[in-house]
């Protein structure tokens, strides 16, 4: 099996599984319990991969070169003591407590229960 792609989130390499078998590619999806389970290791273990027979790796290639799924190498970069936010998955930036893109913070506990 080799990888094709890696995502921060589950769903992305969902998607590109999807498309890959219906291409007729057998796709697999390794490391997806781990960050759904304890998002913050995501970055840690590289993300969620994509895997493909050998065989198929340059058919496969080609299909993810058609989609508009951004691998995590292209997403979202590696900061040093930065936090993944709860709500949407962006990295916060470890001088911040509120996530750039929807607001979320861990200050708001009330908020969100």
């Amino acid at each position: 099996m080799k990888t094709i792609a890696t995502f921060w989130k589950t769903e992305e390499a969902h998607l590109l599984r999807l498309r890959l078998n219906e291409s007729g590619i057998p796709a697999f999806i390794q490391d997806e319990y781990i960050t759904q389970l304890h998002p913050w290791r995501a970055a840690a273990i590289g993300g969620v991969r994509v895997q493909v027979p050998e065989s198929d790796l340059e058919e496969a290639q080609r299909i993810l070169s058609e989609t508009e799924l951004e691998p995590a190498g292209q997403s979202l970069p590696l900061v040093s003591g930065a936090s993944e936010c709860c709500a949407c998955h962006t990295l916060i930036p470890p001088d911040q407590t509120r996530c750039p893109s929807c607001g979320w913070s861990y200050e708001d506990e009330g908020e969100w229960s």
